[in-house]
């Protein structure tokens, strides 16, 4: 038996040992208390789990869903603060948000499906973040975990992050009409100021929202003491609305703008220095992001066989950089355009109750890259290109309910075709097709239990950017040959190769897990419920970043530097990988205390050399639990995380490992509070430290100290009838 095969079976054992150990303990604590059905606190429900409405408890996988009031009592600045401690998702890219990148279970880039109001948020690039939204504008958010391919096609391997913008309704209070919400933050960390106003109505059959916000903020002071170069000056804008023409028929349309002018090095991932002069150099960056959507919902009460629903949507992201030392401006332009139509029908099936939804998609996205230093105006290493993708799926969901116990069972399956194309390599076009099966199914043979399983497939066509990328991808200093003009060696590049013959990554995941449901545990009307579940991945034709730094002969050898390059950088298929995990989520909630905590563990592995593989992170444990005080109209919390240590290794081609990153464990621990007033009506306030302790830590694959001790205020007023 291999070194390899030894260590991932003693993995798999001591997961499936944790699993039923956690089994066994949920199992004997559940004999205390059966659920009382009309006792019950509101239900969590998710949208994007299955495209339809259906309890987060009982949907057969894991979803986590952050609500408006999470938001605004945690304060966040960025996206990775408000989904900061959810199981199975992390961010990479350093503290910058504009360099923030998500990673679910293991799977990063574009193996991740960005929606926000169901319009694909494409922008990508090697050093900037893929999220150009504002934590004040979400109504919710939901995190949909493990491949859905099934139902959203290329790029949601890995899962789902679906935010939808607030609304009206998220803000009226009962029996309001209208109302205007004023807010005001500050957080030290980074010496970040707030400004919003909000303006919303819902009358009779119309409903509105405008909303106007701005942010300012500096350098980041990191835990190491150090302060991240980084300066921001957000604006940002929603106009929102919908009107009912009848009780079957609605229509509905938002625009949401993102812009932000920062001041920070080309690499918005980027450390202190990365030795590299043109990556360490501040620039302007100017980055904007317009998301415009229309949908019609037409839904008659009286036909349960129609639940029809349309959408139309662009999304248009255009970073820019401004270089004032040559001086020179780059533009990295990405322009979305879709549409899609579903229709969920009802109706018996036999035993069965049961919901078929069917619809289908199209959408193409559009890259430009500029460099008003280049004769030909194109930007290196940014291949103008489009991909154009067309699916149709459908997707039953079978109810039924026994003397036995409740079964559900969703089967669903997508086809997709794509193509991909570049003025780069316009006679080497890439093209396919794939189909996406899923099953899912839980049993429920008491209302406090229930167990799930799935079986699914995804893909991910390869991006124009991982097929026609040219162009410099980095730089070394010579190790011989100095420059004493400018003080220093001189630089030799490493430079991208495109490929255009990769093929889409391929995945088959199996998911299994438990859920547990109860009421009244401690005090009358409380309720707990957690779901854990393990799930394997077995990957086919991953696309990876492969980097060469193998210099050319010629660097040492006369006349030296003509040419030298220090190796090359292309996408490559990795033939197959293993990515297995365990995720647990637990929420308590009554009338004085609540609780939320996650837990998650990720291992993957290149099946043919043994090497670590993929986004991997720390286990982690978080738990967020607090008291109300309703007496005071007021919350206290506080929140910690805690994450392992954690290395990754690589193969060095002998049959052992190197080392290539490895961080510390840490814990991080923060307080929170909220306050209303009840002498002065709609007055809030949240009030918090995060990082209490000053812990000097660093997140997997960010290269950074995370950002210091950080005190929070924030402040609103809300009127209306």
């Amino acid at each position: 038996m291999t070194n390899t095969t030894a260590y991932a079976l003693r993995s798999r054992s001591l997961r499936a040992g944790l699993l039923l150990s956690t089994i066994l303990g949920l199992s004997t604590g559940a004999l205390a208390q059966d659920v009382a059905d009309d006792e019950l606190r509101e239900e969590t429900i998710t949208v994007y789990g299955t495209s339809n409405p259906i309890a987060v408890f009982d949907y057969p996988g894991q979803v986590s869903v952050v609500t408006r009031d999470d938001l605004d009592t945690l304060a966040p600045s960025s996206i990775s603060d408000a989904l900061r401690d959810v199981a199975g998702l992390d961010f990479a890219g350093g503290p910058r948000r504009t360099g923030e990148t998500p990673s679910l279970r293991g799977l990063s880039g574009q193996n991740v499906l960005i929606l926000l109001d169901g319009a694909r948020q494409s922008f990508t690039s090697a050093h900037d973040g893929r999220f150009f939204l504002d934590p004040d504008l979400i109504g919710t958010a939901e995190v949909v975990k493990g491949p859905a391919s099934a139902l959203y096609g290329s790029g949601a391997v890995g899962g789902v992050l679906a935010f939808e913008s607030v609304a009206a309704a998220d803000l009226l209070r009962d029996d309001q009409t209208w109302g205007v919400r004023t807010r005001v933050g500050y957080q030290s960390v980074n010496e970040e100021m707030l400004g919003s106003i909000t303006a919303f109505t819902q009358q009779g059959k119309f409903d509105g929202l405008a909303s106007f916000g701005l942010r300012q903020s500096g350098d980041i002071e990191l835990g190491s003491g150090a302060d991240l170069p980084s300066d921001d000056e957000i604006q940002n804008a929603l106009l929102k609305g919908s009107y009912a023409f009848s009780d079957a028929l609605r229509i509905e349309g938002s625009w949401q703008r993102f812009e932000n002018t920062a001041i920070e090095p080309n690499n918005g991932q980027g450390t202190l220095g990365t030795g590299d002069s043109i990556l360490d150099r501040e620039v302007e960056k100017d980055i904007t992001t317009d998301t415009f959507r229309i949908g019609l919902d037409f839904n008659p009460a009286s036909n349960d066989w129609i639940n029809a629903n349309l959408t139309a949507y662009q999304t248009n992201s255009e970073v820019g950089e401004f270089d004032q030392t040559i001086p020179r401006t780059t533009v990295r332009d990405i322009e979305t355009t879709g549409f899609s139509a579903r229709n969920a029908s009802q109706f018996t099936l036999g035993v069965f109750e049961t919901t078929l939804t069917v619809g289908g998609d199209w959408y193409k996205d559009e890259q430009t890259g500029t460099d008003d230093q280049n004769i030909d105006g194109l930007r290196g290493g940014v291949p103008n290109g489009e991909s154009e993708f067309m699916g149709v799926f459908a997707q039953l969901e079978a109810s039924l309910e026994t003397d036995i116990g409740d079964f559900l069972f969703i089967p669903g399956v997508r086809y997709d075709e794509f193509e991909s194309s570049s003025s780069i390599a316009p006679d080497q076009e890439n093209s396919d097709d794939a189909i996406s099966p899923r099953f899912a199914a839980s049993y429920g043979p008491t209302n406090w239990f229930r167990v799930f399983g799935s079986y699914s497939e995804g893909f991910r066509a390869p991006s124009v950017n991982e097929l026609y990328l040219d162009g410099v991808h980095f730089s070394i200093p010579h190790p011989i040959l100095f420059n004493p003009a400018i003080g220093s060696f001189v630089f030799a590049p490493n430079n991208f190769v495109p490929n255009p013959d990769l093929v889409p990554e391929n995945t088959e995941t199996v998911e299994f897990g438990i859920g547990f449901n109860f009421a009244d545990l401690a005090t009358k009307g409380d309720r707990l419920q957690t779901k854990i579940s393990y799930f394997e991945t077995d990957a086919d034709d991953l696309i990876n970043l492969s980097v060469d730094v193998v210099p050319d002969a010629t660097c040492f050898a006369p006349p030296f530097f003509q040419p030298c390059t220090f190796g090359t950088s292309n996408s490559a298929n990795v033939d197959k990988a293993e990515i297995e995990g365990i995720e647990a989520e637990l929420q308590y909630d009554s009338d004085r205390v609540f609780v939320q905590a996650s837990y998650a563990t990720i291992e993957g592995t290149d099946l043919t050399t043994g090497a670590d593989i993929g986004s991997l992170t720390p286990d982690r444990f978080a738990i967020n639990a607090g008291l109300k005080v309703p007496e005071w109209n007021a919350r206290f919390g506080t929140r910690l995380q805690h994450a392992a240590d954690f290395e990754q290794r690589i193969s060095d081609g002998t049959g052992g490992f190197t080392t290539i990153d490895e961080r510390d464990a840490y814990v991080v621990v923060d307080l929170y509070s909220t306050w209303s007033p009840s002498f002065a009506k709609g007055i809030r306030f949240d009030v918090g430290v995060n990082n209490v302790f000053d812990e000097d830590y660093e997140r997997v694959f960010a290269g950074v100290s995370e950002p210091s001790r950080n005190f929070k205020i924030a402040a609103s007023w809300q009127f209306g009838q």
